[in-house]
C-alpha cells in the first residue's frame, strides 16, 4: 500500500503541491488526472525519492523509512522523458536495470517487444515517440518490482499501441502482486483501466475515488416529448441537474432512484425515451459540480 499524507511542496515560493492526502491499496492501477502544473509529476517525483517534500509523509507498505535501498528495489519510475545512454538498444538498458532491480526478467521484455515489433538490437535514439514509450513501459513492466510509477503513462501511443499496452498491464497485474499509479493529462488514457482516479488541479485534489462506483445514482435519459409538452416542469424536477434541448431532443442527467425518474418522465408521454450508459467524464462532471468545479475547466 502506498500512503501520502498531508504531502506538501514548494517552489521559489510557489506551492507545487498542496496537503495532498492519498491511500492506494495494493494491487491497484490508480490515476493521478490534471493538466500540465496540476501537480502530478512533482507527486510522482516525492514518491519517487528525487525530490524531497517540503511537509507531509509518504509510506509505502507501512515502512518508516520509505527510501532505504530495499524499498528503492521495490519501485520503478518511469519519467514522461525518460533517459537512455547515447546510441543505448533496449537490449543494453535492459541490461542496465537488471543491475538495479534483480527481478528484472529479460527473457519477458525482449518476448513483448518482439511482440510489438520493436528490435530490441537497434538503437533507441531511432525509435519514434511512441516505439521509446513502448519499450520503457515494457521494461518498467518486466522491472519486477511491486510498485510502477509513470508519468504521462500512453503519451504518445496510437489507439491500437495504447490497447496492447493496456491489455499488457492488465496481465502483469493478474499474474502478481504489482501496485501501479499513472499520472495523465488525457482521461481516456486512464478511464478504462483504473480502478481509483484522483483529480488534481492547481497543486490539490479536487475529488479521488471510485467514480464509477459513485455514479451508481446518477442516470443519463435521452427522450423526444410533443410539442406541447411542459418542458419547464421536467426541467425544474429536483432530480434534474442537467437540461439540454437540441430540437424537442432532450438528453437529462439526474440523481437519484432511476425508475422512479423514469416513471416521473413516462407521465410527460413522450414520444421516445431511453436510458443509457454515463461515459466517465459525465460522472466527474455530476461529482464536482457538486462541489463548485466544471471538470472541461480543470482538464482544459
Amino acid at each position: 500500500m502506498i500512503r501520502m499524507n498531508d504531502l506538501t511542496k514548494y517552489f521559489d515560493g510557489v506551492c507545487a503541491v498542496s496537503h495532498i492526502s492519498l491511500e492506494i491499496p495494493d494491487g491497484m492501477m490508480f490515476g493521478l488526472l490534471g493538466t500540465n502544473g496540476a501537480g502530478k509529476t512533482t507527486v510522482l517525483r516525492m514518491l519517487a525519492g528525487i525530490i524531497e517534500a517540503d511537509a507531509g509523509e509518504i509510506r509505502f507498505d507501512g515502512e518508516e523509512d520509505s527510501f532505504s535501498p530495499s524499498s528503492r528495489e521495490a519501485l520503478f519510475y518511469l519519467p514522461d522523458d525518460p533517459y537512455f545512454f547515447p546510441n543505448a538498444s533496449m537490449d543494453v538498458m535492459i541490461d542496465f536495470f537488471k543491475k538495479q532491480y534483480p527481478g528484472m526478467d529479460k527473457d519477458s521484455a525482449i518476448y513483448m517487444a518482439e511482440s510489438l515489433n520493436l528490435d530490441e538490437s537497434l538503437p533507441l535514439r531511432t525509435f519514434s515517440k511512441g516505439m521509446k514509450r513502448q519499450a520503457f513501459l515494457i521494461m518498467a513492466l518486466c522491472s519486477g518490482t511491486k510498485f510502477l510509477l509513470c508519468d504521462e503513462v500512453f503519451d504518445g501511443l496510437d489507439p491500437i499501441a495504447a490497447e496492447m499496452m493496456k491489455n499488457l498491464f492488465r496481465k502483469e497485474m493478474k499474474a502478481r502482486d504489482f501496485t501501479v499509479v499513472a499520472a495523465s493529462h488525457k482521461l481516456g488514457d486512464l478511464e478504462d483501466i483504473c480502478g481509483n482516479i484522483a483529480i488534481l488541479h492547481k497543486g490539490g485534489v479536487v475529488t479521488a475515488g471510485d467514480f464509477r462506483k459513485r455514479a451508481e445514482h446518477v442516470s443519463k435519459f435521452q427522450c423526444v416529448f410533443q410539442t406541447e409538452t411542459d418542458l419547464d416542469r421536467i426541467k425544474q424536477c429536483p432530480a434534474v441537474f442537467r437540461f439540454h434541448e437540441d430540437a424537442r431532443f432532450i438528453t437529462l442527467m439526474t440523481k437519484g432512484d432511476s425508475g422512479e425518474i423514469r416513471r416521473m418522465l413516462e407521465e410527460n408521454d413522450p414520444i421516445f425515451i431511453n436510458e443509457v450508459p454515463l461515459s466517465l467524464e459525465e460522472t466527474f462532471i455530476a461529482e464536482m459540480e457538486g462541489v463548485g468545479y466544471d471538470i472541461r475547466k480543470v482538464l482544459q
